[in-house]
């Protein structure tokens, strides 16, 4: 019993070393708050401009209105859930995208994970051509009815968005994202790399579409 228990000691030591390396060791790698603050903004934007094209399943229309959901999400299949369902089903869909997204560092999915342990809310500083409006999770409720369309004239849907996860020198950006337009819609892991000042696209792999 004594050897057992000096054991299990021993174990909770090596856990809490471990433990306490991977803090610093994230501290030390992880980029600047206040920086990737609003870097995100930069990467929502490159991300929804070239899909405001107007045609059928695309992002959006340069005419019309892009509706974004105010409150970070990780997914809108459970946005009237729990917060821990979420945060599982990132976990499960994660280990599936990064199989698909091979050319991306892996602190872009650590600090993704570390982000969006809790949510945040979006404030008005996305750069589109397009006039765009932030929607909260009592407008997205309303989606298949006469009163979002009212509120939002001209929309495509809406979309949602994790917390971005960069690495530490923000030339990489990885997040979560999904449209949600009635009986159309997905929803897909985007890995984008920042090339001579501007974010471009790299690869996206999707967790559902209809």
């Amino acid at each position: 019993m004594r050897f057992i228990r000096r054991l299990l000691w021993v174990a909770l030591r090596l856990i809490g070393i471990l433990s306490g390396v991977c803090f610093v060791l994230y501290l030390y790698e992880r980029p600047n708050p206040s920086r990737a603050e609003t870097e995100q903004y930069a990467v929502y934007s490159a991300y929804l401009e070239p899909g405001l094209t107007g045609e059928s399943h695309s992002l959006g229309s340069r005419s019309g209105l892009v509706v974004i959901l105010s409150k970070t999400t990780v997914s809108d299949l459970f946005i009237n859930n729990t917060r821990r369902v979420q945060y599982a089903f990132l976990l499960a869909s994660l280990r599936h995208a990064r199989k698909r997204l091979p050319g991306m560092s892996a602190w872009p999915a650590v600090n993704l994970l570390v982000v969006n342990l809790r949510n945040a809310n979006l404030q008005p500083k996305f750069t589109l051509l397009a006039q765009y409006r932030l929607a909260t999770e009592t407008d997205a409720a309303l989606r298949f009815m006469p009163e979002f369309e009212r509120k939002f004239p001209g929309n495509y849907g809406y979309h949602t968005f994790s917390r971005v996860g960069f690495n530490r020198d923000l030339s990489e950006a990885f997040f979560y994202t999904e449209h949600v337009c009635g009986l159309c819609g997905g929803g897909r892991f985007v890995y984008m790399r920042k090339t001579d000042g501007k974010w471009e696209i790299v690869a996206e792999s999707w967790t559902w579409i209809s």
